[in-house]
């Protein structure tokens, strides 16, 4: 009779503590009914304790890697994960260098195309960037850099602010800025439930690019990848490099839509573009 070798388990990790920690609970939600073994890693969203966390999954004796978040984790991590030949998949960290620099796959759309989606919009609904803010973090410094050189022309007829960070950093800012009716650019990070807490009452709308599918469905879809190579019997890297939908390792269907949300006192209204 033969016997069915059970596969090494599926590492998991994310910002499961700190500031970051409602993109943690996000990822359990989408992880929880998985059929796979997992071994679970709290990286804080801090590079080092990503690099704490993936010392800690490769002893366990991860065979894949799903998770960090926040795409500086994913760097300082992604190479120990390389170095061991142990696959990354990236659900969320968006940084255009990611694929080539750690060799991750990528089932989010990256930060290049964010910015091509936030421009398009903007020249479509005769939208200036008046000003850009950044928290000072990589992500948001990335997206401010990368935005400046597409600002749309000075005869567009709205002037908007856009912020470009954390979702806790970006909502402070409004909150800051106390500016009712305005109208701000925000980057995906604010796609959580945490974001729209934080900004009620303050009269404000912002524009957020949604990932598509969202962050949550991309760990779902991360995890039936990786389920299809081990009932395959096949490495999980190798059955990747073949599918049809990745080209250099990114998720060909991801992509990013705009949402316009508004945050009155005691009401929340969406209006998707």
């Amino acid at each position: 009779m033969s016997r069915v070798i059970a596969p090494r388990p599926v590492g998991i990790v994310g910002p499961l503590t700190g500031p970051r920690a409602a993109y943690g609970e996000w990822l359990r939600r989408a992880a929880q009914d998985s059929a796979l073994p997992l071994v679970w890693a709290d990286d804080a969203a801090d590079p080092v304790a990503a690099v704490d966390a993936a010392h800690r999954l490769l002893a366990a004796g991860a065979e894949v890697v799903i998770g960090h978040f926040n795409s500086e984790c994913a760097r300082a991590a992604g190479a120990l994960y390389r170095a061991a030949g142990v696959p990354l998949l990236l659900p969320a960290a968006t940084a255009a260098d990611l694929c080539q620099s750690v060799g991750a796959f990528r089932l989010c759309a990256s930060e290049a195309r964010q910015v091509i989606v936030m421009r398009d919009y903007l020249m479509r609904h005769s939208l200036r960037i008046a000003d850009i803010w950044s928290d000072g973090s990589a992500y948001g410094e990335r997206l401010a850099a990368a935005l400046r050189p597409h600002s749309t022309p000075a005869t567009a007829e709205v002037a908007i602010c856009a912020l470009m960070g954390s979702h806790v950093a970006v909502a402070g800012e409004i909150r800051r800025r106390a500016r009712p009716g305005a109208l701000y650019l925000v980057p995906d990070d604010c796609v959580v439930d945490e974001f729209d807490a934080l900004l009620a009452g303050t009269g404000a709308s912002t524009l957020c690019p949604h990932a598509t599918p969202d962050f949550g469905q991309c760990v779902g879809l991360a995890l039936e990848l990786v389920a299809a190579a081990f009932s395959r019997g096949e490495p999980v890297a190798a059955y990747l490099d073949r599918h049809a939908d990745f080209v250099h390792r990114q998720y060909r269907p991801a992509d990013y839509t705009l949402v316009r949300r508004q945050y009155p006192a005691l009401c929340e209204n969406d209006t998707r573009t």
